[in-house]
């Protein structure tokens, strides 16, 4: 083959893989229903992972939009790090406290101790 027919061959190729198609067959390796079950799985999954980091940020008193990353951000102007607004108080008692029980509620040995669970 040429070098041009190789390119077009790999172009081709890699447009295949893409659309989820088996390149020998040209048909696609997973039925369209599945397709979308995964697809309406992962929008779930990331609506979720949204949700949980907008409480988090709330609990924290965080800007909910950049963290206090983004100097021009619309909600916070930049300023929005963790402790810059007061903390909501029903996402604090849900996602902090707990944590802070559980550090407060250990013996003093157990504090000089990793944290990754082994006591070594």
């Amino acid at each position: 083959m040429k070098d041009h027919q190789i390119a077009d061959y790999r172009a081709m190729f890699a447009a295949l893989q893409v659309l989820g198609a088996n390149p020998e067959t040209g048909t696609p390796k997973k039925p369209a229903t599945e397709n979308r079950a995964s697809l309406h799985r992962l929008e779930r999954e990331n609506a979720l992972l949204i949700d949980h980091a907008e409480m988090l940020a709330c609990a924290l008193g965080a800007c909910p939009n950049c963290w206090g990353t983004i100097p021009d951000c619309e909600d916070c102007h930049g300023v929005g790090k963790p402790g810059a607004f007061n903390p909501d108080r029903s996402c604090f008692d849900h996602f902090v406290l707990p944590v802070i029980i559980r550090i407060l509620g250990r013996n003093i040995d157990d504090a000089s101790t990793p944290s990754d669970g082994t006591g070594r």
